[in-house]
């Protein structure tokens, strides 16, 4: 014979039961369509790290760490030449001017053995000179005067650097949007760098071949 205090324990339990069935079974549901959601879900898709801008870099700049970073990117959307060894990208030139996030590609960068051959304290610098044509004409390892002239002022043309050696010329797909010009990179010595950069924001830049 079951004692009456258990009797009213049980009779207690099946209340308690009855009263939660629902929520409970709410519960439940709500719990096997979470899990259906999840097992429907596609995995992630599948990334692979690639080096890129940590900032925006002006043509001519030499990477330093702070420059790049590492991001994980779209394994299937990659761009073709992609950079991966970081330490092996620092001391390069950049070609052309490169947003902050745009990946970095081998004809982004201009290798610092480029120099190779040249005297010590040679830098690499990148130009813009106005002339289209400069494409065609102009070759590596031409020696080139810069000519400046202020676009607003006749007979303002003077040269700005004499005797520089062309190291490489970009290609065109390098141009960002806003960049004007053929870009042409010359190594100087960094007095000269520095002229070349001052006359760049005044003038128009040209080429004389020498």
């Amino acid at each position: 014979m079951i004692p009456s205090r258990f009797r009213t324990f049980g009779t207690g339990v099946r209340r308690a039961v009855v009263v939660r069935r629902r929520p409970l079974a709410a519960i439940c549901a709500a719990l096997a369509v979470v899990t259906a959601i999840s097992a429907a879900r596609p995995p992630p898709p599948a990334t692979t790290p690639v080096l890129v801008a940590a900032r925006d870099l002006q043509a001519g700049a030499v990477l330093r760490a702070a420059d790049v970073e590492r991001v994980a990117w779209p394994a299937g959307g990659v761009p073709a030449g992609t950079l991966t060894g970081f330490q092996s990208t620092l001391g390069s030139v950049v070609a052309a001017p490169m947003r902050s996030g745009e990946p970095l590609t081998d004809v982004r960068l201009l290798r610092p053995d480029l120099l190779a051959g040249y005297p010590e304290g040679s830098v690499l610098t990148t130009i813009r000179v106005a002339d289209p044509a400069a494409e065609s004409l102009v070759h590596v390892g031409d020696v080139v005067d810069v000519v400046g002239a202020d676009p607003q002022a006749r007979g303002t043309a003077h040269v700005v650097a004499s005797g520089v050696r062309v190291v490489a010329m970009p290609p065109a797909a390098t141009a960002t949007a806003g960049s004007e010009g053929t870009a042409v990179v010359v190594a100087v010595d960094e007095p000269t760098a520095l002229e070349l950069a001052d006359a760049a924001v005044r003038e128009q830049l040209s080429l004389l071949l020498t």
